[in-house]
């Protein structure tokens, strides 16, 4: 096979791999960016997400960072919306930011090339590598075609999905959406089960039921170590976390996900964390 053949065949599969990407991110009309990164200090910390859900406006996307109010049909179909992952890639000298969208149920529909930077001021850094990132998501071209309106995630492929939704709020007159039933039986599936396993960080913990709730364990290498208790409270969906710097209240979202909020001991802000469901 010779060179001009072996460098056809690569160019064509960059094109069909870059136009089936860009089929896939059409078929969403929302991106949902979180509030902060887990390689930075504290939400939205040197402005990075806020400058990924502007990024992704200016190229054509509706994009919101969690926790702001969301358009309706979002609220009811949460897998109308991509979860915007950034992520931080080592290096020597450089800073290495990767852009992954993400479904709701935990696949990777999308992934940016690198976007680098040799800044030495971390901000300066951040906001450039990211603004590298964000060419390969500009050459998409993005337009939203509508595909999947309607459809609805079924709660037996329930994956981890770590940031889409936002905190519940009960009140008398509020109505009851498809989105709150959902959540109510991923509660009661939970409730049932002995074990339930999530990933947090890039590390495994477990919740083991217990009459109280459940106990909180993390993986080591070969066994699980207790780190503290999740009692449930008066309020429905609704615990209470006793774990060191872990400490604080949750719940489960409509993906079967914890959704955590404590304060930085580092910094004295609330902050929400969330274990992704395995």
């Amino acid at each position: 096979m010779n060179i001009t053949r072996i460098l056809f065949l690569g160019l064509a599969f960059l094109f069909v791999t870059n136009i089936s990407a860009q089929n896939s991110v059409n078929d969403y009309k929302y991106i949902i960016v979180p509030e902060g990164y887990v390689f930075l200090r504290e939400n939205d910390d040197y402005q990075l997400n806020s400058l990924t859900k502007f990024l992704f406006n200016k190229y054509g996307f509706r994009a919101f960072i969690q926790g702001e109010k969301l358009p309706e049909d979002l609220k009811i179909n949460g897998c109308k919306g991509l979860r915007a992952d950034v992520k931080k890639n080592s290096g020597l000298l450089k800073t290495k930011l990767v852009v992954n969208l993400v479904d709701c149920n935990g696949t990777t529909i999308f992934s940016s090339r690198e976007g680098t930077s040799r800044e030495k001021e971390f901000k300066k850094s951040y906001h450039e590598a990211l603004r590298n990132a964000f060419k390969d998501i500009q050459a998409l071209n993005y337009k939203y075609n509508g595909k999947n309106e309607g459809i609805v995630k079924k709660e037996a492929e329930a994956i981890p999905d770590p940031v889409y939704t936002t905190p519940s709020v009960t009140t008398k007159d509020a109505p009851v959406s498809n989105n709150a039933n959902n959540e109510k039986q991923i509660v009661n599936k939970a409730s049932e089960k002995k074990t339930i396993s999530f990933l947090f960080k890039e590390e495994v913990y477990f919740f083991e039921s217990k009459p109280y709730g459940f106990e909180l364990k993390q993986k080591k290498e070969v066994t699980s170590v207790s780190i503290g208790k999740v009692f449930k409270s008066s309020r429905k969906n609704n615990y209470i976390i006793q774990a060191g710097d872990l400490s604080g209240s949750g719940y489960f979202d409509s993906y079967g996900n914890f959704i955590l909020d404590r304060v930085n001991p580092a910094t004295d802000k609330l902050i929400t964390d969330t274990f992704a469901r395995q």
